[in-house]
């Protein structure tokens, strides 16, 4: 197994942790379209944690932005939390 650049491991936990939320209040809406896509975009994080591989990055970015460009305007950007910001000290 490969070390993770960046700090990913904690952008990932971060990006986790905000899709969960997401996830939650859209459930409080019935965004249940929305909730599938989001969790099916989440999902293979843990995993890809556990077994990290270099090429993986690339993995998340598309499966990110897939998700973002469907449900374009959200408050909360994932692909900028991999690839620009680091997550807040505490979340």
């Amino acid at each position: 197994m490969n070390q993770l650049p960046n700090n990913l491991d904690r952008r990932l936990l971060y990006i986790l942790h905000r899709g969960l939320t997401d996830i939650r209040n859209l459930a409080l809406g019935e965004g249940n379209e929305q909730i599938a896509d989001l969790a099916d975009a989440l999902e293979i994080l843990p995993g890809i944690l556990d077994h990290w591989e270099n090429d993986r990055l690339e993995l998340i970015s598309f499966v990110l932005k897939t998700y973002e460009d469907k449900y374009p305007g959200r408050s909360f950007d994932y692909l900028a939390r991999v690839e620009q910001y680091d997550p807040p000290e505490r979340f």
